[in-house]
């Protein structure tokens, strides 16, 4: 059965009432499996958007988004463990700043549909905050430990600046125009109809527009139900934050040109080609906050074989359990 007629029912979304297991313990610390939940719930949404029938590699793909989050959480756990933490503060504006930051990344600044989710995975807000302070005082004590060595040099800050500026990038401001066809999940013109039949007519129509037996455009004018239809499915340039997050994701993510599809739609299935991109400029090495950000990476990557080293050790003496 098509994902769009259960959808409601995932480990991702649990039903309401679900207890709020242990996934792990590492030296007795818990890991609660709504953490996990709410940790892959972004990951969820994009794999049920990409492939609507799930199958083989749906499930592979949803198994090791699981199995690294796990791991991050046990990470987080280990150097927890192994510091002393008393007297050590993360201010609250720094903890609500990397909220925020998230519910941007995550949910385009929905902050409803970030409550929403989080309730569906079975946490609490303030559950949330706590793992997340968690978070930040993993990454400060990292950098007292391991980032304090030779600052970098000019030409270093440089080459990582070239090779990691995009992710600087004001991204909300990257547009796109694209084509798009819509099928909807049920034929308004035929109220016998199936998901399944109408995922099979667009998997039919995507096919035959690769082969050509059909322009783009004559199909979405044919068998399309959106507001573009009769212009060939092209719609105008759109910012990043007038679409859906995983909707977003996984568009930007194609080349000009690539057909992407069929992707499961909230009351259908979408077959889209990618036209154009225009992605935001990248913020000035000049920027102050831009060059600590970018030094501090530099750093981060030379301490990060050390860092490791620690990890693994750590791990080797802890007593680790997982459950899920």
């Amino acid at each position: 059965m098509l994902a769009v007629l259960s959808v409601g029912v995932s480990e991702a979304a649990p039903k309401a009432g679900v207890v709020n297991r242990i996934a792990a313990t590492v030296n007795g610390r818990p890991i609660t499996s709504s953490e996990v939940r709410a940790r892959l719930a972004p990951y969820f949404r994009e794999l049920m958007m990409l492939y609507p029938r799930q199958g083989p590699r749906f499930n592979s793909e949803l198994v090791a988004a699981k199995k690294a989050v796990l791991n991050d959480l046990i990470e987080r756990e280990l150097v927890l463990s192994d510091f002393e933490t008393k007297g050590f503060s993360i201010k609250e504006d720094q903890v609500e700043d990397e909220i925020n930051r998230r519910i941007l990344m995550q949910y385009n600044g929905d902050r409803s549909q970030f409550l929403d989710n989080l309730r569906k995975s079975g946490m609490n807000y303030t559950e949330y905050r706590d793992s997340v302070r968690k978070e930040i005082t993993v990454s400060a004590m990292r950098g007292m430990r391991y980032e304090r060595g030779i600052p970098p040099t000019p030409d270093e800050i440089k080459e990582e600046y070239r090779e990691t500026s995009s992710e600087y990038r004001d991204i909300m401001k990257d547009k796109i125009s694209y084509s798009k066809i819509f099928i909807p999940a049920m034929d308004p013109d035929d109220p016998m109809s199936t998901p399944e039949e109408r995922y099979k007519l667009a998997t039919r129509l995507r096919e035959d527009i690769e082969k050509g037996k059909i322009s783009f455009a004559d199909a979405a004018k044919q068998y399309s139900r959106d507001a573009q239809a009769e212009n060939g499915g092209k719609w105008p340039a759109l910012r990043r934050d007038e679409l859906a997050v995983e909707f977003a994701n996984v568009v930007f993510a194609a080349q000009p040109g690539q057909l992407i599809g069929p992707l499961l739609d909230p009351a259908g299935f979408t077959i889209v080609k990618v036209q154009s991109k225009k992605l935001a400029a990248a913020p000035s090495l000049d920027n102050p906050e831009i060059k600590q950000k970018v030094d501090d990476a530099v750093r981060r990557k030379k301490s990060e074989r050390r860092y490791r080293q620690w990890v693994d050790r750590l791990r080797d003496k802890a007593v680790i359990r997982t459950f899920i």
